[in-house]
């Protein structure tokens, strides 16, 4: 008996001892059948397929008309619409932000300059942005930390040693003229062959030369749970805003505006600025309390149009100071000055020259005399995007620079109907 005791402990020990050598093996196996991107190891507002299921069915894919332009509509919280956006869009977005992701870092060469951006910014950056943008690399499954640092390039040559990463980014650009970029202008009633008002929104960004933005143009057209719903003019993956229009009416445009002392990244990125902008202004009024004050960060020219007054106005807000100009006034600033032009404001790179221009055909403006005549004369050789908005009618066209050498100015633009395909929209979600 004592030897078959023995010889059994002697088997158990030797079966332990297996036993303890395999479970590294056992649990990496384990540990190997875990997707770390999967929404629900990730999520805190996904506790099931059935809450996944329930989000997406409110989302859905379109084109416009002419099939150029990718449109995609969400609807719900924050979370909610970007992993709308992600899941829906995962390929594209995979290719076009992980591709600037790379092109940046590659340019750059260290992460760090990214994060210490990041770490400056996020305590003006509203908790729903951060939540989109949680949403939108859960549903595309990507690393968060490439969606938050594609959110704040835009801003970032304002962190250590501004000048010289401007220069790196003129040489990535080729010689790009990066001065005060972008122009915009507004038409008022007395101003254009119809009566209507038109606003211009011209996009002057060379960053296309280095990415694959122009692949993937996108508009959004969202329903948030608190807030005005709003058409986003940007591309696949980009939350922020610098084209759109609000269902109220409401029109965005901004430009760069020089250097002035104090500029820092401490504040409100521009983009989720005019985001809130698109969000919650019902009028002109809201749009100027919105800007004055919302904590901002580099110094930026904007001009608002509301389609329910007929009216716009230039804005000009740095680190320091929110100015306003009406329709009708000379804007003087600095060594800035556009002379007064009865019923349009305008402003951007070729100052005089939308001066003689605008004064010339006031009274004829029209879409297509903006398109064919007067956009073509003031972009830049970086014009990237152009969008013409018809505010009263929730109407507006976009055209998009096709490929790396080619101008937004020279492509055809694309008709889009922002109150038909809104009210469409929320006919789908009512059957839904």
């Amino acid at each position: 008996m004592l030897l078959f005791f023995l010889y059994a402990v002697g088997v158990m020990s030797k079966s332990f001892v297996l036993l303890f050598l395999l479970l590294p093996l056992l649990s990496s196996c384990a540990y190997l059948r875990i997707d770390p991107m999967n929404v629900l190891v990730r999520s805190d507002v996904i506790d099931s397929a059935a809450d996944e299921k329930r989000i997406l069915a409110k989302a859905r894919l379109d084109r416009t008309e002419d099939g150029r332009v990718r449109v995609i509509y969400v609807a719900g919280s924050p979370y909610e619409r970007g992993y709308q956006q992600g899941v829906l869009l995962r390929q594209e977005i995979k290719d076009n932000i992980g591709y600037i992701h790379d092109q940046a870092i590659k340019k750059f060469h260290f992460e760090e300059l990214f994060d210490e951006a990041f770490t400056r910014m996020v305590p003006y950056i509203p908790v729903e942005h951060i939540e989109e943008m949680r949403g939108l690399a859960h549903g595309a499954r990507m690393p968060l930390k490439v969606i938050l640092r594609m959110h704040i390039l835009a801003d970032i040559g304002e962190w250590g040693g501004k000048k010289k990463i401007k220069d790196v980014i003129k040489q990535q650009m080729k010689g790009i003229d990066l001065g005060t970029s972008c122009s915009n202008l507004g038409a008022q009633e007395g101003a254009t062959v119809d009566g209507k008002l038109y606003a211009v929104r011209i996009l002057d960004w060379g960053l296309h030369r280095i990415s694959r933005l122009h692949e993937y143009a996108l508009i959004t057209v969202g329903i948030p749970d608190q807030g005005v719903p709003y058409a986003n003019i940007g591309w696949a993956g980009y939350l922020g805003s610098v084209s759109g229009m609000n269902a109220k009416g409401i029109t965005i445009g901004e430009m760069g505006y020089g250097d002035p002392p104090g500029e820092t990244l401490q504040g409100t990125p521009m983009p989720f600025m005019l985001r809130d902008v698109m969000t919650y202004a019902k009028d002109l009024s809201d749009v100027r309390r919105i800007l004055r004050d919302t904590v901002g960060t580099n110094s930026y020219a904007f001009l608002m149009t509301d389609g329910k007054t007929g009216e716009g106005e230039l804005y000009v807000k740095d680190r320091n100071r929110f100015l306003a100009f009406p329709p009708n006034t000379d804007v003087r600033d600095h060594k800035e000055h556009l002379p007064a032009i009865q019923n349009i404001v305008y402003g951007g790179h070729y100052n005089e020259l939308m001066t003689d221009l605008l004064s010339k055909y006031r009274g004829e403006i029209s879409p297509q005399l903006l398109m064919n005549t007067i956009i073509p004369q003031i972009i830049m050789k970086s014009n990237f995007q152009n969008v013409i908005y018809s505010p009263t009618d929730l109407q507006f066209w976009v055209s998009n620079a096709q490929n790396k050498d080619s101008l937004a100015a020279d492509a055809p633009y694309s008709f889009f109907d922002f109150k038909k395909a809104l009210d469409d929209y929320r006919r789908f979600l009512l059957n839904h």
